[in-house]
């Protein structure tokens, strides 16, 4: 193996433990992914999820949009449960594994 390859594969085992995996092969679906830490406490957790992401959604798209007071009275509750999901997406430690790999291929370009 050239050194640059050798150097990356170190880099690599060396930053292994230090992510755990986002994004796991999808039981029913080939050649699809889930996410493994995205999860909902029963059917109330799920359409409140949903119904987070539909109000900011509207809200961002046209902020002067329909005024429910249902909904303008849970907007922080919806804010909470959209940040709640975005944190369970992100995809800690593995951004060190990609810049290592970036880092390789940005390397080869200019040997």
């Amino acid at each position: 193996m050239k050194h640059p390859e050798v150097k990356l594969i170190e880099k690599l085992n060396y930053h292994k433990s230090d992510h755990t995996p986002i994004l796991i092969p999808h039981l029913h679906f080939k050649g699809k992914y889930q996410p493994s830490y995205f999860y909902v406490d029963d059917h109330t957790d799920l359409i409140m999820t949903v119904r987070a992401l539909i109000y900011l959604s509207m809200k961002v798209i046209d902020p002067e949009s329909e005024k429910d007071d249902i909904l303008e009275r849970n907007k922080d509750e919806y804010v909470q449960q959209t940040l709640k999901i975005a944190n369970r997406l992100l995809p800690w430690g593995e951004e060190a594994l990609m810049d290592h790999i970036n880092e390789f291929y940005r390397a080869q370009k200019t040997i």
